[in-house]
This record gives C-alpha cells, sequence and structure tokens, in this order.
C-alpha cells in the first residue's frame, strides 16, 4: 500500500468512516480546515493555502459535485501528506486535470490524486460495495456497475473507472 493510501485509510479510521459516501469536506473542517466556495475561472477547480495561521481550501463554485468532493479530497491530501508549500493550486485544461497531475509527472500530485482516490473510494469499502452489487446481479454491464458504483460513492463515472482500473478490478480495453 502506498503511503497515501495508508494516511487516506487513517483518516478513514480517525473519523471512524466506514461507509460511502465519504464527506471529505466534513473531514477537512474536523482538521480545522476551512473550506469556501468561490467564483474562479472555469479551468480552476481549487487551492489549498495554509500559513501560521491555519488552513483554506477554496473550490470553483460553478463545478459540479462530484468534481468539487474529489478537488476537496485532493487539497486534503496536499495538506495530511504534508506537502511542501504554502499553495496548491488545481487546474483543469479541457475538463481534465493540468499536466501536472493527469501525465503523473509531479510526484505531490500523483501522491495527492492517489490520496483522493483512497479517501473518496477506499479500496475495502469498495470490494464490499462491488460484492453486494454483484451478489444481486452475477453478471452486471460494465457500464451500470460503474456508473452505480460512482453513484454510490458520490464519484465521477470516470473517477470510479479509473479506480477500478487502477485497482485491478476491471481491465483498461472496453
Amino acid at each position: 500500500m502506498s503511503k497515501a493510501a495508508e494516511k487516506a485509510n487513517a483518516v478513514l479510521r480517525e473519523h471512524a468512516l466506514t461507509h460511502p459516501p465519504i464527506n471529505p469536506e466534513k473531514i477537512a473542517r474536523a482538521l480545522g480546515i476551512d473550506v469556501k466556495r468561490v467564483d474562479f475561472t472555469e479551468s480552476l477547480s481549487g487551492v489549498l493555502m495554509r500559513n501560521e495561521s491555519g488552513a483554506v481550501i477554496a473550490l470553483n463554485k460553478s463545478h459540479h459535485k462530484v468534481r468539487q468532493r474529489f478537488t476537496v479530497a485532493h487539497e486534503l491530501g496536499h495538506y495530511v501528506l504534508e506537502h511542501k508549500g504554502e499553495m496548491f493550486v488545481d487546474q483543469m485544461v479541457l475538463n481534465r486535470r493540468d499536466g501536472r497531475s493527469s501525465i503523473a509527472i509531479d510526484p505531490q500530485e500523483i501522491q495527492a490524486n492517489a490520496f483522493a482516490a483512497e479517501l473518496l473510494m477506499p479500496k475495502q469499502m469498495l470490494l464490499e460495495v462491488l460484492q453486494d452489487i454483484v451478489d444481486g446481479d452475477p453478471t452486471p454491464n460494465r457500464e451500470n456497475l460503474i456508473a452505480k458504483l460512482a453513484k454510490k460513492f458520490e464519484v465521477s463515472v470516470e473517477a470510479m473507472q479509473y479506480r477500478l482500473i487502477n485497482l485491478g478490478i476491471i481491465s483498461a480495453e472496453v
């Protein structure tokens, strides 16, 4: 298990969170981080700012709820993983995360994404919910399965698909 996944699971245990959906905003507030929704340009998802007096996560209030949830979890990753810096900016390019995080070249962005994925879609919870779905339908359609899981965990279908691929539960090929 990666450091990011270990830290995300530690946060889940610390806050006694055992069922989806996980509320990253509630976790942030419990950690003393203020969460604000602001008017950002469409390409800016969120920002984590911290200094001696505390930390604030600012979210793009025009983004979809699931995007905001992932952004809070991502910025929490920077905070919990104690990444160096006072400000982290999460931008999207053409509705995708910026190049530093999406093409996996910035180690801090990679870790923050891994933290967010494990926090919002913890492997063990995901396996339990997946088993419940399969118990009800032993041969679920791939798209329906991903959509059901995404709805249950309150994440985007794309985020759930990436998570399932990264965990080796489904293949990247359609």
